[in-house]
């Protein structure tokens, strides 16, 4: 969960090889991309032999790129070769002409035949505040669903309708899921905003237009993810929400997430507790900054950075979070382009009124290892409502990082696969409330 900020800064010191952002190229380039039309047709979920599956969705704005989730969780990203068929560290994929919905091919050795489900993809357009925005609802087979949710994209730029595994694996599961690209991202328009405010009435229009396309539906909701779970509380206060599910989010606001995260960095690093209390003092000080729409404090933050100059513990502070980057970038560099690139991020937002004000009922999911939304003041918040609100329920996956994404050892070496079960809980708790365990604060089995 990267703010814009952070994203915007790290890629324009990827364009700017002096690290100066007087100089750096345009940010237009990522937001705009889409999966080939004659791609498209291809996603979806696949039915493999021995009641196993595969979901097909685009990957991070390429072109030609795919991704492909497995039954089990283990997800890869598929290259297309120059025979027009796809490869992945462990498989190789040939899709049928579009409209015939067959793979086949090879994981490892084991030869593969898949026909692809009969979900109900409808695509639409619709308008919040004047801009018009693409759309995407899937459905289960059949194109009836009792309960839909609208997917809410987190910080990143890709084009959420061709790229978000969420609605398939979701409808795949009886819940049908509308996903939409974000304001100057894939298809819709506008520019990109990191306001949750204006992100909350995008996904309010979203509902809006799923509603019309699916008037069968009898229970309503939001998922958001990492960024999208501070805005999906906020849509439960515009229209109401059978249920909201904050998934690899906080309850506490940026400044919270940034500071969490220069602790974490530092002491990963092994540094002492008095590296940590200067490293507190320092995000003290860009807190100031950013709470000032990058106004004031620079002064300060200069002093800071003189006096510490040389620091070993410095250099634990990575740019993923926005000390990070005003440590990297010069306090012109920061004043001048900051502020734009920032995409009207509320850095002083403070979720948990919200969170602990709205209706609907919530499904937290948080992963126990998240390294860039660290999240133990989220889990005490959380406890300490669920005293008053038995309807909030949290599911931590032990071994998740960001994304609820778990290192795994395959025969092929490191790769990585969803948190176990993540989606099937998550649809049965859409469509009947129930969780896999009792009570509301349930560790999740770390097998599968």
């Amino acid at each position: 969960m990267p703010t814009p900020l952070a994203t915007a800064l790290l890629l324009a010191a990827a364009l700017a090889p002096a690290a100066t952002l007087a100089t750096a190229a345009p940010l237009d380039a990522l937001p705009q991309t889409r999966l080939d039309a004659a791609l498209r047709c291809q996603l979806g979920v696949y039915a493999l032999p021995k009641n196993q599956w595969l979901t097909i969705n685009g990957a991070d704005g390429q072109a030609q790129g795919l991704q492909a989730t497995w039954s089990s969780g283990h997800f890869e990203p598929l290259q297309r070769r120059a025979d027009g068929g796809f490869e992945g560290k462990d498989s190789r994929l040939h899709f049928a002409p579009c409209g015939l919905g067959r793979l086949s091919g090879f994981r490892g050795q084991q030869a593969l035949q898949g026909r692809r489900l009969a979900l109900v993809e409808q695509r639409t357009r619709f308008t919040s505040d004047g801009v018009t925005l693409e759309g995407k609802l899937v459905l289960p087979a059949g194109g009836r669903a009792q309960a839909l949710a609208v997917w809410i994209e987190g910080s990143n730029n890709n084009p959420s309708t061709d790229d978000s595994v969420w609605p398939y694996e979701l409808a795949r599961r009886g819940v049908a899921v509308m996903v939409y690209d974000k304001r100057g991202t894939g298809a819709s328009g506008g520019a990109l905003s990191a306001n949750f405010e204006v992100r909350a009435r995008d996904t309010v229009a979203a509902l809006q237009a799923a509603r019309r396309l699916a008037p069968g539906v009898r229970k309503v909701g939001v998922i958001g993810g990492s960024q999208g779970g501070w805005v999906a509380p906020l849509v439960a206060t515009l229209t109401p929400l059978d249920f909201v599910i904050p998934a690899f989010a906080l309850a506490e606001g940026p400044v919270a997430q940034d500071q969490a995260l220069v602790v974490q960095q530092v002491r990963e690093a092994g540094f002492d507790e008095t590296a940590v209390q200067q490293a507190q003092a320092l995000s003290g000080i860009t807190a100031r900054i950013v709470r000032s729409n990058l106004v004031e404090g620079f002064a300060e933050l200069d002093t800071f950075k003189a006096e510490h100059a040389g620091a070993p513990w410095l250099t634990a502070i990575e740019p993923r979070s926005y000390t990070g980057l005003l440590l990297k970038f010069s306090s012109e560099d920061i004043k001048t382009h900051g502020p734009a690139m920032a995409q009207g991020l509320p850095f002083a937002y403070e979720p948990q009124p919200v969170i602990a004000s709205i209706a609907a009922r919530q499904l937290w999911l948080l992963g126990g290892q998240d390294r860039q939304a660290p999240n133990a003041g989220t889990q005490a918040f959380l406890r300490s409502l669920q005293a008053r609100r038995p309807d909030v329920a949290v599911l931590v996956f032990p071994n998740a990082d960001h994304g609820l994404l778990e290192p795994v050892q395959s025969a092929d070496g490191p790769a990585l696969t969803y948190a176990p079960r993540v989606f099937e809980v998550t649809a049965d708790w859409i469509k009947t409330n129930r969780l896999p365990a009792r009570g509301v604060f349930i560790q999740m089995p770390a097998g599968r």
